[in-house]
């Protein structure tokens, strides 16, 4: 694409820019309640991979514990930070909600 300074590979780069915007999410389950654990937090960890992808998302890593979800990902410019999460979590958690349907009262 054009010349590139040394430790700048890593960015990403748009019509006029170069940027890297990282974020650390970290989102928890109501009331903490413990619902991630065994087959579902294995579920949730496809299904976020899976929704990342469409917007040009990058998860660099991540933990699904019992009550929460951590990851830092590096998101588009033209997506805002809630706009980000909004859309990891609301495509996520309607595939989870729709394949397990004992989840709906937790």
């Amino acid at each position: 694409m054009g010349y590139y300074p040394a430790g700048i590979k890593d960015y990403k780069a748009g019509g006029h820019t170069l940027w890297d915007c990282t974020l650390h999410l970290v989102w928890v389950t109501k009331y903490r309640y413990p619902v991630l654990s065994g087959d579902v937090g294995e579920r949730v960890r496809e299904l976020l991979r899976g929704v990342s992808r469409a917007p040009e998302m990058r998860i660099y890593a991540g933990s699904v514990n019992r009550d929460h979800v951590q990851m830092p990902t590096a998101a588009p410019t033209h997506l805002s930070v809630s706009r980000a999460v909004q859309y990891l979590k609301v495509k996520s958690l309607h595939k989870l909600l729709s394949e397990n349907a004992v989840m709906r009262k937790r």
